[in-house]
């Protein structure tokens, strides 16, 4: 899932080994040149690639429900279910998903 939601809120794992020969690799992204932090996106290359680690993650997502409900923190920000976090994740695949069908790229905000 790192690997899905780095590109759109993060924008970069270095501090992350490829461990899993199985998934998809990490995806490049592209800071904004821009005078602001907050700003990241993916080219349309890079949205194929976030079109596959989806349609990797999307399935298996009720199995993040035990680690969700472990360490999250109920005052933390507006996401404070497990319902509501797949929502969150769902949209973004969503996106994904029609971006990648139209040949666009996607913005996302780092966190």
């Amino acid at each position: 899932m790192d690997r899905f939601i780095d590109p759109l809120f993060w924008g970069g794992l270095e501090y992350m080994p490829d461990r899993d020969a199985d998934a998809p690799s990490t995806v490049s992204v592209d800071e904004s040149s821009a005078p602001s932090d907050h700003l990241l996106w993916c080219r349309p290359a890079a949205v194929s690639s976030l079109k596959r680690l989806w349609e990797f993650v999307g399935p298996e997502l009720s199995l993040l429900r035990g680690p969700f409900d472990q360490h999250s923190r109920a005052d933390f920000g507006r996401i404070n279910d497990f319902d509501t976090f797949v929502g969150l994740l769902r949209g973004w695949g969503d996106v994904i998903d029609r971006a990648e069908l139209r040949g666009w790229g996607v913005v996302g905000l780092r966190c």
